[in-house]
Order: C-alpha cells, then sequence, then structure tokens
C-alpha cells in the first residue's frame, strides 16, 4: 500500500518536533558535498564576472591598445597560459558537476529503492495488523456473544459443527457447489440459539456473524451471501455484522435497510430490550418459505 495523505502529515508534524531527526532527514536527502560544489560555482562566478570587467573595459580602451599591441602580443601567451588553465579547471569542474550529477542519480535511485522496501514493509505490517485485529475481535466476540445476545437469542451456543454436518451432506446431495461451501466455511463465527420471546419464541436461529474493526460493505455483502447459503442447507439463518465501528454511516444504514442484524461496539441494531418488533421484522424477512 502506498503512503495515505495522513502518513505524509504525521511524518511532517515528527519532523517539526524532532531537530535532530529532521537533520537526519536533511542529510539523507541532499548530497553532503553539495555546498562545497555550490561554493566553487560561486568562485567560478566570480572570476568570470571579474574577467567580464576587465574585457569591457578593454574594448572601452581600443586607442590605448592599438599603442601597446607589441606588449599585448607578447603577453598573449601568458594569457593564453592562464586562460588554458581557467579552461582546464573548468572542464575539470564540468567532470565533477557530471559526477555529482551521476551520483545524485544513484542516490535517487537507491533512495527510490529503499521507500518501495518501506511500502512492501508498512502494507505486511498493516497486514498481519489487520489479521491481529481480526482474530482479537473474533475471540472477544466468541466470549462476548452470550451477553450480547441474551436479549434476543436463549441457550445460544456454537453452530460451526452442526453447519459443517448439514454443509457436508448438502455437497454430496448436489444443493451447494464447492464453490459456495468454501464460501460459507469462511464465515467467521456461527452461532446456534432458540428465540428468546414473541411469537417465534422457541424457534432455532443460525446466526451467520461477519466481523470487523471497521464494518464495510463487503462485509455486510458477504454475510448476505453466506447466510443465504446456510438457508438451503435448512437453517433460519440471519446475517449479522459487527464491528468496533462502521467504515462509513450509509453502510450502516444500508445494513439496516436490508434485514441485517448489526453489531457496533457490543449494541445490537434492532435492539431487542428497545424494539422487539423491529427485531420480528427483520426474522420474518429471512423466515425460511
Amino acid at each position: 500500500m502506498a503512503l495515505t495523505r495522513e502518513d505524509v502529515l504525521q511524518l511532517l508534524e515528527i519532523l517539526r518536533q524532532d531537530e535532530g531527526l529532521r537533520e537526519e532527514f536533511r542529510r539523507l536527502l541532499l548530497p553532503p558535498d553539495l555546498p562545497a560544489w555550490m561554493q566553487k560555482m560561486d568562485r567560478w562566478t566570480e572570476r568570470m564576472d571579474e574577467w567580464t570587467q576587465k574585457a569591457d573595459k578593454w574594448m572601452a580602451d581600443t586607442d590605448e591598445w592599438k599603442g601597446k599591441v607589441d606588449r599585448w602580443m607578447a603577453d598573449t601567451d601568458e594569457w593564453k597560459q592562464r586562460t588554458d588553465e581557467r579552461l582546464e579547471r573548468m572542464e575539470k569542474w564540468m567532470a565533477e558537476t557530471d559526477e555529482w550529477k551521476r551520483e545524485t542519480r544513484e542516490w535517487q535511485q537507491k533512495t527510490e529503492k529503499r521507500l518501495a522496501r518501506m511500502d512492501k514493509r508498512f502494507m505486511r505490517i498493516e497486514s498481519t495488523l489487520g489479521e491481529l485485529r481480526g482474530a482479537a475481535k473474533e475471540t472477544e466476540y466468541r466470549q462476548k456473544a452470550p451477553m450480547l445476545f441474551s436479549s434476543l437469542l436463549r441457550h445460544l451456543r456454537d453452530g460451526q459443527h452442526e453447519v459443517a454436518e448439514r454443509l457436508r451432506e448438502a455437497v454430496r446431495a448436489g444443493k451447494v457447489s464447492p464453490e459456495e461451501a468454501l464460501e460459507l466455511r469462511r464465515t467467521d463465527l456461527f452461532l446456534l440459539g432458540e428465540v428468546a420471546q414473541g411469537k417465534w419464541e422457541g424457534q432455532t436461529i443460525l446466526v451467520v456473524t461477519e466481523i470487523s474493526a471497521a464494518v464495510s460493505r463487503a462485509d455486510v455483502e458477504r454475510a448476505i451471501r453466506r447466510a443465504m447459503i446456510a438457508q438451503r442447507l435448512g437453517f433460519w439463518a440471519l446475517p449479522c455484522v459487527s464491528g468496533e465501528r462502521w467504515s462509513q454511516p450509509t453502510v450502516k444504514r444500508w445494513a439496516l435497510k436490508q434485514a441485517l442484524l448489526c453489531g457496533e461496539d457490543g449494541v445490537l441494531y434492532p435492539s431487542p430490550e428497545a424494539d422487539w418488533d423491529a427485531v420480528e421484522q427483520l426474522l420474518a424477512h429471512w423466515q425460511p418459505l
């Protein structure tokens, strides 16, 4: 994953607060010998300016120069030698400049490779953290499920074994394809229990649950798809998504419109305690024909 705007802003804030880190970052970005080359360039420019001024004066004093042609001719060899030396210095400077450019390109290429490796490392770290958060959330959810669903279902238990048995029989009978079986096996959590009250009191419900730190539309779609497969196994399957938060408020509203049971930070929506009629409407939506 590439760096986000938040990552860049966070890095800038760290650099503002840490002068030592800021100097180290500047040292990595700028070649260490750049100031020396700039000084050399300034000195050369000054010498060229002086030479230009002398040339202008020489042109202005043409008449006097004509009278001193012989002496000037005598000094030509010396001037030529000095010019050759300057040209040699200029050629050397240009060669050193080309070397500096080459080193700069190499440094840039190395920096880009390092950044690419850092991006890969960050992506692996983010992926690992996501997996750890997901595993921790599933463990926490299993532990808290009896309390979370106590007002909705009685005799709550893990439904994984029963789902696996029925799924195996359904695949053998051709009611469920191998691809659909694989899809159902990837469900985060199966919970079985009996409706605690109302007109369906005592009816067994299978809660097909997708757990995520931040519930997204993809989680909702998976829960619906997997609950529909579970219904073909003979379950009264109720899709459920649960997490610490929602990726977007619109996703939660859409999930409720799709008649999903939604959990957010340990609270169920619709609430069995506050709105049992809404719960019964949800159960009716998913009641097998």
